[in-house]
């Protein structure tokens, strides 16, 4: 009788095969599913927090350059009234006023705001008889541009450098000095023109205003502002956006001729921003200087929150997938351990072994119950084997004699 056989213990290579190991095909299934649904669940996820952070984020960006140029525009109203005011007054209105009240006039003006770097006025002739400071007084006004631009009507000049001024009078925060040039014509009472007002004022302001709607703490975000003049210069950057030199004015506006908006913007060196802006509007009566404001914030922080969130469901979700793999290699290695032995007992009896036994697992499981119908079948086959054997024991009954032949005739 030959020996019975028994199926051999696979090998290490062969149990993380999937084509011939259950644990490693079930592991590799619902593994391979289980991380699938999750790189799904996290692109998902982050594509619509994406969408709804830039929903928000967008208009508030919008909001914010509005509100930075609706502030440098009511500013700037604020100024030119108060010029316009001055040069209303009974010293400036009457031609034949004494100096000595005009210069108090121009003092107290000065002195109302630290703005004002300097006040003056230029007679019709363009000499300046009273000015802050007593600066520039006695010198000629008529080639300078507040002067020229004043004669006729309320003038807003550039923002400018001014370095005869600059180093006459102290400078007011970290910003280079420049100044912008504010001017109204100054008429008698009979509509005479008797001179020009004007003032000079000091452009670190506006780094007050910034600094009025969006903070200093905002650069931790890298949430930057710039705002540029008409002809594309800038005029004041806040640095929170990480660069060494602003970038250029977008070129997507050429295609936005509205005064706010926002959109993505790639800009030079490969950085994209997600961009608010808003155009100055100027404020009732004084109709602006074209300045544009732009925030600005790199789109890998404006969107940080996404990329911590994908981050989040791909760690837990892969600690998930990973315990779920290890479960179930575990329930299959100990079914595929049952199957096993099921085949070698199946094995040893087709070999003749008459004292193997199939398993006989407890409970009512549908191994179970296989397991059970098996074992049923091959001990009915047994049975049947037995009775045959003992048939084919017994000695054979003796096989009747045949019937002589008849006698001849002859006998």
């Amino acid at each position: 009788m030959t020996p019975p056989t028994s199926s051999p213990s696979p090998s290490w290579w062969e149990r993380l095969d999937p084509r011939r190991s259950l644990p490693a095909a079930a592991a590799l299934l619902f593994g391979g599913s289980g991380l699938a649904l999750v790189l799904l669940l996290s692109a998902s996820a982050g594509n619509s927090l994406h969408t709804q952070i830039e929903r928000q984020l967008g208009p508030s960006f919008e909001t914010l350059a509005y509100q930075v140029a609706d502030k440098l525009d009511r500013t700037v109203y604020e100024r030119t009234r108060q010029l316009q005011f001055t040069a209303g007054l009974a010293p400036f209105r009457t031609a034949a006023a004494p100096l000595a009240e005009r210069q108090s006039v121009v003092e107290s003006l000065h002195d109302a705001s630290p703005d004002y770097a300097w006040v003056g006025f230029a007679d019709a002739k363009g000499d300046i008889l009273a000015a802050s400071q007593n600066l520039f007084v006695g010198e000629k006004a008529t080639g300078a541009p507040w002067y020229r631009g004043g004669r006729h009507q309320l003038f807003v000049g550039h923002v400018r450098e001014f370095p005869e001024l600059a180093s006459a009078v102290p400078a007011l925060g970290a910003l280079a000095p420049r100044f912008l040039d504010l001017a109204v014509p100054v008429t008698s009472a009979q509509g005479d023109f008797l001179g020009v007002l004007g003032a000079q004022v000091r452009w670190s302001w506006a780094r007050d205003v910034q600094l009025s709607v969006i903070p200093e703490s905002a650069r931790r975000a890298r949430l930057g502002v710039t705002v540029y003049a008409a002809n594309r210069e800038v005029l004041l950057d806040s640095g929170g956006s990480g660069w060494s030199e602003p970038p250029d004015v977008p070129a997507a506006l050429a295609d936005r001729p509205g005064p706010r908006g926002t959109f993505t913007e790639s800009a030079a060196g490969g950085t994209v921003y997600l961009t608010g802006y808003a155009r100055s509007r100027g404020f009732r009566d004084y109709r602006g200087q074209g300045w544009l404001v732009v925030v600005r914030q790199p789109v890998s922080d404006a969107f940080v929150a996404v990329a911590e969130l994908r981050r989040l469901i791909l760690g837990i979700g892969t600690g998930l997938v990973a315990a779920l793999a290890l479960l179930c290699w575990i329930f299959a290695a100990r079914f595929e351990r049952r199957l096993r032995a099921v085949g070698t007992a199946a094995a040893r009896i087709g070999d003749g072994d008459i004292l193997a036994l199939l398993p006989q697992p407890h409970g009512d499981s549908a191994f179970a119950r296989m397991c059970a119908s098996l074992g049923a079948m091959v001990e009915k086959f047994r049975r049947r084997q037995e009775i045959l054997e003992t048939e084919n024991a017994r000695p054979a009954p003796p096989r009747p004699q045949e019937n002589p032949p008849p006698p001849s005739p002859e006998a």
